[in-house]
Order: structure tokens, then C-alpha cells, then sequence
């Protein structure tokens, strides 16, 4: 035993290494405030503050869908972290990003446990270091990023439920861990029940092994990790129920009449073919979606040869189900697939080297680590690129656009009105004047713009802008036009432009009051 574990300690240092290794990757440019913060941070984050004052939560952040709600696990995820940090956006990009990272350990140990090969499951570790869409969920601070690791600790309880066990303790080990990562899951993002149907699949092909006691442990807990989900349902009168049939019978959105089986079969090509390009080649869509493709449907024909690729397989296509649900532009209901695509493509790269040709399963390990680090190095200082939709609303631009408001008016009294997405909330920018601005310069503006009445927090009102006022206007995706020259034509009745600057697509107009 002794001489297994000098064996092994080489292998547990490297992991380490390439779990700082990832964390110093995922963190890189939020010392440059590179963190994206719209009004679902600073939506988030009040709720978090208002938790932190004693107003207790059972219903988390509401989906796209009116009525459906996510679980309430994230906003308790974040409250220490706000709490030590005093509702720092940075900060907690850093916690989201050290949760993040912790994935590395769970992606070893599904390879690892499968093959009893450290190796294999530290080039699956090292493959998910180094994932380009995984570093972009690292610092999207929202709900579903959390997946990343609740996710495939599903899997990795899922695979050790079916395993042989040596001992009885081990054998309550599947069940409990597959059941909180089940749970999670689902708290992170609601559409994860998806992944039901392959732990069903699982279930009915090991049904012979399976006991009721494992079946009554695997349900109790996951009813624990769920019951505020569960609370909530009682709470506001089944509300989901009604979301889901809407859902499922609307003839608008996604749902609509006019599309056929062909059409969602091409969606669901496209959104699975750009998660997998993402996790291996970021630069070459097609490439890379058709690579994982071919290896996931080989690895079903062969299932009977061997089940730990068809594993990842099922792991990997489970998104099937859910596929009339949302287009590209949801990107994140594929959360939790890409570890899937490293371990898949380690098996195979590790495969390649010990029974084919060393040199090209090298020579792909060092295309897919380049063709990674390139996409972070290029992106990632714009923020979670991949799921915003104004680009420009990261931290380091908002905090310009407020030193330049303090700067214009040189400590006197101001008042700010802004164009915003959604239009007339102002939440975003109530949050970091609040945050920023008090702790920098000491006091924060009036707002002389339309009435919060009914949000979560909002700068003190005045009918009329004062004498020094600014006007800032959020890049305009996700804003109709015709709003732009509504929300200037309004200013311009009490107030005079006097200059206009430009941060990022970020646009703030100092303004005085008319004579």
C-alpha cells in the first residue's frame, strides 16, 4: 500500500498543479475587472444583499419562461462571499471561478475510476483546464454556471453506482453523490431535469444490481437537494406546472406550428456541434462539432465492447430532449456537457497513444491546448463573451463611465437617467453606483429619470434633473432602436448636451440644465 501511494504522488501533485493551473487561467483578466454585469448580476446580487440583512429566499432567479423559476441554492452559494467582500462583483467572479475550477478533481476522478489509469484521468483533467467554453462560464456570474461541477458530479456518482464496490460504505456512495449532483443541477438551471432521462438509461440497463434500499437513498436525498423547489411549489400554488404546460402547447417561440422534425434536428446539430467546437476547436466550429459527433455515435455502436465511452456518449447527447426549448442564443442549457467532451476526447487521445501513434496523439493534445488558450487569451478579457448579449457592459468600462460622471463634476451633487436593458431599470446602475461609486468618491447621484417603483433598489428620486445631470446610454443590443432617440428627445427638454463620451459601446452624455 505504501509503495502504491510513492507511486501515485507524482500524479497528485501534477493534478494540483493543473487545478492552479486552471484557476490562474479562469482569473487572469479579472484583475483587470474583465467580469460582465447586467441586470442579472445586479438583480442577483440585491437579492443576495436583501438575504444577507435576514429576508430569507426560497425562490431563486426566474428562467426565461413566465412562472418558471431556478432554485434558490445560488443566491446561498454567493451570500459568504458577498458578505466578506461587501457585495463585490469581483470578488465573487473570483469564488465562481475557484468553484469552477474544483471540476478539474471531479473530471480525474470519472476517468480514473473507469480505467484505474491516472494518466487518462489527468489528461482529462488537463483538457478541461484548458476548455475555452469552460473558462467562459468560470466568470459568467449567474445561476447556471454552477453546473460545471454539479453536473458531472452527477456522472461521476452515476458511474460509481454501477461499479463494484469493495465495501458496504462504498456502496451508498453512487447513489448519494449522483442525487446531489442531480439536485444541484437542477437548483442551477430548472431545464436540467434533462438529465433524468440518462440516469433512467442507466438505471433500467443495471436494473438487475440495483436494490430498493440504494433506490430509497438515491430519492431521499435528491427530495433534500430539491425541497426548496419543492417548498416553493406549495408555496405559490404549482406555478411551474402551468409554466411547463404553457411551454409544451404554446404555437409561439420555440414551439411554433411551422417548424418539423428537420428543423430542430438541424438545431439541435447546431447547438451540440458548437459546444463541442468550444471544448476542442474554438477556432473551427465545424471541425470540432463534427469531431465529437463521430467519436460520441461510435461510441454508442460499440456499447457492448465498451461502455465507459458510450457513457460519455449518452453523458454527451443528453441535451436531446430539451432541444425545442431554446436556439443558440441559450447556450446554457447545454451547461455541464463540456467535461463530457474532455473526457471523451482523452479516452480516445490516450487511446491513440498507446495502441496507434504517439506522435499524433501528442500532436493533438498540444493543437487542442493551443487552439484553447488562444480563444482565452483573445476573449476572455471581454468578459463571458459567449453568453452576453452587450458586450460591452464589463466592469472596468462601467466603473470609466462612473469616474467619468465623479470627474465632470468635481464633488458637486449630480443626477443621472439612463437607456438601459430591460428598458427603464435601472438596477445595474443603482448597484455600482452604490457599490463603486460610495466607497470611491463618497456619496452617489440623484436619479431624475422614470420611477423604480416595484424594484429591488433604486437611487434616491428628484422630479427634475440637477444642474449637472449625465445621460448613459447601454449598448444597444437587446434595446429597440426607437428608444434611443425617446429616451435623448426627453433629456433634451430640461437639459442641454455638453459632451459625449464613449466607453466601449457605453455612451454617457454630461448634460446641464437648461437656463
Amino acid at each position: 500500500m505504501k509503495k502504491n501511494n510513492k507511486k501515485d504522488k507524482p500524479i497528485y501533485v501534477l493534478l494540483f498543479i493543473i487545478f492552479i493551473f486552471a484557476f490562474v487561467l479562469r482569473i487572469w483578466f479579472l484583475k483587470f475587472d474583465s467580469l460582465s454585469f447586467y441586470y442579472d448580476q445586479a438583480r442577483d446580487f440585491l437579492v443576495v444583499k436583501q438575504i444577507l440583512s435576514g429576508n430569507i429566499k426560497i425562490q431563486g432567479p426566474p428562467s426565461s419562461t413566465p412562472g418558471l423559476f431556478h432554485g434558490v441554492f445560488y443566491y446561498y452559494l454567493l451570500a459568504p462571499i458577498s458578505f466578506l467582500a461587501k457585495g463585490s462583483p469581483i470578488a465573487i467572479g473570483y469564488w465562481i471561478a475557484f468553484l469552477n475550477s474544483l471540476a478539474v478533481f471531479i473530471v480525474f476522478a470519472i476517468a480514473n475510476t473507469a480505467f484505474k489509469k491516472p494518466w487518462l484521468g489527468v489528461l482529462s483533467a488537463l483538457l478541461f483546464a484548458v476548455s475555452f467554453e469552460s473558462t467562459q462560464y468560470a466568470t459568467w456570474v449567474s445561476n447556471p454556471t454552477i453546473a460545471i461541477w454539479t453536473v458531472p458530479l452527477l456522472y461521476l456518482g452515476l458511474w460509481l453506482w454501477f461499479t463494484p464496490r469493495s465495501s458496504k460504505s462504498e456502496v451508498w456512495v453512487g447513489p448519494v453523490l449522483t442525487a446531489i449532483g442531480f439536485g444541484l443541477s437542477v437548483q442551477a438551471e430548472i431545464f436540467l431535469l434533462y438529465h433524468a432521462i440518462p440516469i433512467l438509461i442507466w438505471l433500467y440497463i443495471h436494473k438487475k444490481n440495483i436494490s430498493k434500499k440504494q433506490i430509497i437513498t438515491f430519492l431521499a436525498v435528491l427530495t433534500a437537494s430539491v425541497f426548496s423547489l419543492i417548498l416553493c411549489e406549495f408555496k405559490f400554488g404549482f406555478g411551474s406546472i402551468s409554466a411547463f404546460k404553457s411551454l409544451a402547447t404554446t404555437s409561439g417561440g420555440n414551439l411554433a406550428y411551422t417548424k418539423s422534425v428537420g428543423d430542430y434536428l438541424v438545431l439541435y446539430l447546431n447547438q451540440i456541434g458548437r459546444v463541442f467546437a468550444l471544448n476542442t476547436f474554438p477556432g473551427n466550429i465545424g471541425i470540432g462539432g463534427a469531431l465529437i459527433i463521430v467519436l460520441g455515435v461510435y461510441s454508442l455502436l460499440n456499447f457492448k465492447k465498451d461502455k465507459y465511452p458510450a457513457f460519455l456518449a449518452i453523458w454527451l447527447f443528453s441535451h436531446i430532449t430539451v432541444v425545442s426549448v431554446g436556439g443558440i442564443s441559450t447556450p446554457f442549457l447545454m451547461v455541464g456537457i463540456g467535461p463530457a467532451v474532455s473526457l471523451i476526447l482523452a479516452f480516445y487521445i490516450y487511446k491513440l497513444y498507446v495502441n496507434k501513434s504517439k506522435f499524433l496523439a501528442i500532436l493533438f493534445i498540444l493543437i487542442m491546448v493551443y487552439g484553447n488558450l488562444f480563444f482565452v487569451f483573445s476573449q476572455n478579457k471581454s468578459g463571458s463573451t459567449l453568453f452576453a448579449i452587450q458586450k460591452s457592459m464589463i466592469i472596468s468600462k462601467q466603473k470609466a463611465a462612473i469616474d467619468y460622471t465623479y470627474e465632470i463634476t468635481d464633488g458637486e451633487p449630480f443626477s443621472i437617467n439612463t437607456l438601459t436593458s430591460p428598458l427603464w431599470i435601472n438596477i445595474v446602475w443603482t448597484y455600482l453606483y452604490n457599490w463603486y461609486g460610495m466607497n470611491q468618491y463618497g456619496y452617489v447621484p440623484l436619479w431624475h429619470g422614470k420611477d423604480q417603483v416595484g424594484q429591488l433598489d433604486s437611487l434616491e428620486r428628484v422630479e427634475t434633473p440637477l444642474k449637472q445631470s449625465f445621460l448613459i446610454l447601454e449598448p444597444m443590443a437587446g434595446i429597440p432602436a426607437m428608444y434611443l432617440p425617446i429616451a435623448i428627445g426627453e433629456e433634451d427638454v430640461d437639459t442641454m448636451l455638453l459632451e459625449e463620451k464613449s466607453f466601449g459601446e457605453i455612451v454617457v452624455q454630461s448634460r446641464t440644465l437648461l437656463k
